[in-house]
């Protein structure tokens, strides 16, 4: 069980980490490449911009790109260290809490992952 909550655990930490490092790479390339990748808007008119008050229509500035992405890579880098630690049979307590970073960036493989944690604490070594 502690194998299948690590895969579950650096699975979500992998992905999620790639996904932010895109985000950061391409806010730095600049605000509108970003944008034409995810909303396929080459442009958007003053008036347009004022207008929309739907937070999908309008395009995330570059501040507010960054600022989500780096929360998210902390998170991924610890649940791949708890994933890790899981797959090693080593250190349950990092284990459970990159389990636990893993929920917070996708429930889906996270609750599992946290849960399988739990009930694998006697496989893990003993100090």
């Amino acid at each position: 069980m502690a194998k299948a909550a690590g895969v579950l655990n650096i699975v979500s930490g992998v992905t999620h980490l790639c996904g932010a490092m895109l985000i950061l790479i391409f806010g730095w390339l600049g605000d509108g490449i970003f944008n034409i990748l995810w909303y396929g808007l080459v442009g958007t008119l003053f008036w347009q911009r004022i207008w929309a008050l739907d937070p999908f229509v309008y395009p995330l500035p570059q501040e507010l790109q960054g600022t989500a992405a780096i929360p998210v890579m902390i998170l991924s880098i610890l649940a791949i260290v708890g994933g890790i630690c899981a797959l090693k049979r080593k250190a349950w307590r990092v284990a459970l809490t990159g389990s636990i970073c893993a929920a917070l960036v996708t429930w889906f493989l996270g609750i599992p992952a946290i849960l399988l944690t739990a009930i694998s604490k006697n496989e893990f070594e003993r100090r």
